[in-house]
């Protein structure tokens, strides 16, 4: 005689039915929510080497250049696409049409800039083969490392928790900065004309394998200890180390000359840079996800408006 299953053996599944199914339309609302994106994930370094190889496979793109311009195309049509409000300020140098690009977040409160440069250099001046010295470098460490960072962090940003201002500046005419007969931080100036009143954290050639990131004896020290603090919570004392490097680059010295509180996150003295080697197979997606892993959480939990009374902001 076949074994007959316990009286109570429907009931038992009639009720894992239920639950499953009960879990798919729960699973099917929370998507369906107001602001919740099930799309949205923390940010991702793999992504962000796919967007900085999308900026190298357009080529070198100095400033005022047309390839430049594509740069700037497709940065800002990204962020479009992720939902971020863009603006554009164009500029000349010389006979170059230049144009900062700017996302904006945050509906109001203090604002923090989180700015880079897109353009590369338009001479390999620092290749160890003298022959390739008058080409242009890719740019990919130098010109699309930082982009690629802040274009994955307007994707992976929860911007619903914002409780201030938060700009991603991606500024033109940067990389030529030293070569004869060109203004240095060109973009920066561009922008600072503006009168902004902000805060800044620039990054600048952050995709380097094992690169460290020192903070800069002259950085705004209340900005710069509690970023480089968060560093070590988040797993990250060996690429962010409490211990002073060199002081700050061109760019951010001028934000803060002109009064802004600022700090770099920067490689000092980069393997490739401004080399024709500076290419995109070069860059390490472990790197790109450190600075933006700390940006993302710095931003969502509003650290920034802990310090903004001590800023003056």
């Amino acid at each position: 005689m076949r074994p007959q299953p316990p009286r109570h053996w429907s009931q038992v599944a009639t009720l894992a039915i239920l639950a499953l199914a009960l879990g798919y339309l729960a699973w099917l609302g929370w998507g369906l929510l107001p602001g919740v994106n099930p799309q949205r994930r923390g940010f991702d370094g793999d992504r962000a080497l796919r967007l900085a190889k999308m900026l190298c496979d357009i080529g070198p793109r100095p400033a005022g250049s047309a390839a430049d311009w594509s740069g700037g195309d497709a940065i800002r049509q990204e962020l479009e696409r992720l939902g971020w409000k863009t603006s554009a300020a164009e500029y000349m140098v010389d006979s170059k049409q230049l144009r900062n690009i700017v996302g904006m977040a945050g509906q109001s409160g203090p604002l923090l800039v989180l700015a880079t440069h897109y353009d590369t250099r338009s001479l390999a001046d620092a290749d160890p083969d003298p022959a390739r010295r008058q080409q242009p470098s890719p740019g990919a460490n130098n010109g699309a490392s930082g982009a690629a960072v802040l274009l994955e962090l307007a994707r992976a940003l929860d911007a619903s928790r914002l409780q201030h201002r938060v700009w991603l500046l991606f500024l033109d005419g940067e990389a030529d900065a030293g070569l004869p007969d060109w203004p240095a931080s060109s973009g920066a100036r561009n922008f600072l004309a503006g009168r902004h009143g902000a805060a800044v954290i620039y990054l600048d050639k952050v995709g380097a394998p094992g690169a460290i990131f020192p903070p800069a004896p002259d950085a705004n020290d209340l900005l710069q200890t509690q970023l480089w603090r968060l560093a070590q919570r988040l797993g990250g004392e060996e690429r962010f180390p409490m211990q002073p490097g060199p002081g700050l680059e061109p760019t951010p010295a001028l934000f803060a000359a002109a009064g802004l509180p600022t700090v770099a996150i920067s490689q000092p003295h980069p393997p490739f840079n401004r080399t024709s080697q500076d290419t995109c197979d070069r860059l390490d997606a472990y790197a790109l996800k450190a600075v933006g892993v700390l940006l993302e959480s710095y931003l969502e939990n509003n650290a920034f408006l802990t310090i903004v009374p001590s800023l003056g902001q």
